[in-house]
């Protein structure tokens, strides 16, 4: 690797893997704008979700007016540094590690698993339309997306890899506090950071606030191109 993107790498690693123990718990309270990965059907899902300080957890969906505005859902509970709450609609069972630096973890059915990913909400009042709940959850749309490099070490002793990683998105288009959700091996890190230096989402010029964004990544020897794999080894 350059010089130059090692350097961007290590600086982006940096960042994005500080230490939980100097971080202060994230509070869950207040309104917040999500994106829920992992439904091997809908793929990625925008909604917003609200925690009161009495417990109550509602959630907010993208859908027609029929459906209220809010929906609930069970109690939220802390036990110890993580948060717990379920959603009896789709049979999901969410956790957090508060002491990340955004709200967010998995969420796991009988047969599914997957994840989530939160930014504060600007929404101040509650989204009673399905053009209002639109609004509250605006598209985050790649512009440009960079494919991270298969790293030669992993090559060489036929490792292969699944790498999910969220952000922030700011109204320039900019990738912001990019955390490894899922690592399968430390080897396929690098390459992912680098990629993500390198990647873009389109600017929104009415939307200043940060939304999140998650992006999954697989590692598969198959879709490696005979010549990729002798340039690798050169």
């Amino acid at each position: 690797m350059h010089k130059a993107a090692l350097a961007v790498a290590t600086s982006f690693l940096a960042l994005a893997s500080a230490e939980t123990s100097a971080r202060d718990d994230v509070d869950p309270v207040g309104t917040w704008s999500c994106v829920v990965w992992g439904h091997p059907d809908f793929g990625d899902e925008r909604v917003l979700l609200n925690f009161d300080p009495r417990g109550v957890a509602r959630l907010a969906r993208i859908e027609n007016d029929a459906v209220p505005a809010w929906s609930g859902l069970t109690p939220w509970i802390t036990e110890g540094r993580a948060m717990k709450f379920s959603d009896p609609r789709t049979g999901r069972q969410y956790t957090a590690d508060l002491r990340r630096d955004n709200l967010g973890g998995s969420w796991r059915t009988l047969t599914a698993t997957g994840g989530w990913w939160c930014a504060v909400s600007d929404v101040d009042v509650v989204p009673e339309t399905t053009q209002e709940r639109a609004a509250a959850l605006p598209p985050v749309l790649p512009l440009v997306t960079a494919t991270p490099r298969y790293p030669i070490e992993a090559i060489r002793v036929a490792k292969q890899g699944r790498v999910v990683t969220c952000f922030l998105v700011d109204a320039t288009g900019a990738i912001l506090e990019p955390e490894i959700i899922e690592l399968s091996d430390e080897v396929f890190r690098e390459p992912i950071l680098v990629a993500l230096r390198r990647s873009r989402y389109e600017a929104r010029q009415a939307d200043s606030v940060p939304r999140p964004s998650c992006r999954s990544y697989t590692f598969s020897l198959d879709k490696l191109a005979q010549h990729e794999i002798e340039l690798d080894f050169d």
